[in-house]
């Protein structure tokens, strides 16, 4: 029987990892409250501070998801190639992605289309448009719902889905591409940053074949040839250079986990980048089209805090709340901006508790699905019975790879309007 090779069998658990993602996810949670409730109470009072941009910029969580994704997913690759070990089963890394995402993915799905779409709209909902219904129904579940307006928004009910096609696209990419990152780790790095800057661009001004495929069909509800652009920017190219930074990290992590860390460094190296993350926001630097390369690169330097062990960093975000709600971090998003929705009118009766209400909520949505979904399948999923791994101290949860979620993009937002139709 061949060795495992996942990444908890390959290198065990970083605790770090688990607080990071809470940040992650609570980041894009209040990101969606600010956009669907401006005039709320904490909306207002948090624009009026200092890290009123960080919030406002919350969508930025799905970058540092992405780039967490490729922190961990790559690193069986660099372990046998180091070790001159066969590169790990292509087919058991699809599988093992398949258990983890797929069952709370489609319980959601289930609860999405049975009960919030009702509930929002009308129990006689689909009654309005079945073929756009259907049609969502399937590109979801095949998640091949970022391809086309009509589906990209889930409906307006859970415009966050987008990214879990992002993701499953970049699942099915990994393992094709990563004999290749492994000969050249730094000319794979700069060829994705420069793919996803080309794409960026192109997605701007150029693809005229397939804006104009997208225009024809999408003829029945008129979509403007800007929103297709738009669309087209939030696609797996775009996110290359993210997925490559993570990789990349996930690399020199690896040759360097065994040294200890110098004193203070990477906490220090962390704080700068949150405050330079910070400046550039509220500075717009870098300007233009590669304003997007700000960001992945500080958050690359907190994922390192993080994931290094000795750190105030990663002992601040090991244990704890946070370390809590990174471990139910892919329910929670799952379930966050639906939640928002259906408890609007309830959250507005509480002008002052608004805000960690919601939280509340959903951190006790996420709770429900690991442990009632989540849980039972990965435990349900056949191991290997050997397990050649490093000792997992302080392990918790079922798998040490988790699924990394985003945002909506500004094409999927129409927030007044969905919540209009919430409150009404």
């Amino acid at each position: 029987m061949s060795a495992p090779d996942g990444v908890r069998d390959e290198i065990g658990h970083i605790p770090g990892i688990d607080g990071l993602r809470g940040i992650a996810v609570l980041w894009v949670a209040l990101f969606h409250f600010l956009v669907l409730r401006p005039g709320d109470a904490a909306s207002r009072a948090i624009a009026a501070t200092p890290a009123g941009p960080l919030a406002a910029n919350g969508y930025l969580g799905v970058d540092l998801f992405f780039i967490i994704s490729g922190f961990l997913l790559a690193m069986p690759w660099f372990v046998h190639a180091a070790a001159h070990r066969e590169s790990p089963s292509v087919l058991a890394f699809y599988r093992r992605r398949f258990w983890r995402i797929v069952p709370a993915y489609y319980v959601q799905l289930a609860i999405l289309f049975g009960l919030v779409l009702p509930a929002l709209r009308g129990v006689a909902f689909w009654r309005s448009d079945l073929y756009v219904y259907l049609y969502n129904l399937v590109t979801h579940a095949l998640f091949l719902h970022n391809t086309t307006p009509l589906s990209s928004g889930s409906m307006q009910v859970n415009g966050a889905l987008w990214t879990l096609a992002v993701e499953a696209q970049f699942y099915l990419l990994l393992p094709l591409a990563m004999p290749v990152v492994v000969r050249w780790p730094r000319a794979s790095l700069l060829a994705a940053i420069a793919a996803a800057q080309a794409w960026r661009v192109a997605a701007e001004v150029d693809l005229v074949p397939l804006v104009r495929l997208e225009v024809w069909l999408g003829r029945p509800w008129g979509w403007p040839e800007d929103v297709v652009r738009h669309l087209l920017a939030y696609q797996l190219p775009s996110y290359l250079g993210h997925f490559a930074l993570g990789m990349y990290l996930g690399r020199e992590w690896l040759s360097r986990r065994a040294a200890p860390a110098r004193p203070g460094v990477p906490d220090a190296a962390a704080a700068m980048a949150i405050v330079a993350l910070g400046i550039s926001l509220v500075q717009g630097w870098p300007p233009g089209r590669f304003a997007w390369t700000a960001a992945p690169l500080a958050l690359c330097v907190l994922l390192y805090a993080a994931a290094r062990g000795g750190t105030w960093t990663s002992a601040l975000l090991a244990r704890g709340p946070l370390a809590f709600t990174g471990r139910v971090s892919y329910s929670m998003y799952l379930y966050h901006l639906p939640l928002l929705l259906v408890l609007a009118p309830w959250l507005d009766s509480l002008p002052h508790a608004a805000l960690p209400a919601y939280l509340a909520a959903a951190i006790a949505a996420g709770w429900i699905s690991w442990r009632f979904v989540e849980r039972p399948w990965m435990r349900g999923r056949p191991k290997p019975a050997l397990a050649a791994r490093a000792p997992a101290d302080g392990e918790r949860g079922p798998d040490g790879e988790d699924l990394e979620r985003g945002h909506a993009p500004e094409h999927q937002r129409e927030a007044p309007r969905v919540h209009e139709r919430a409150e009404h």
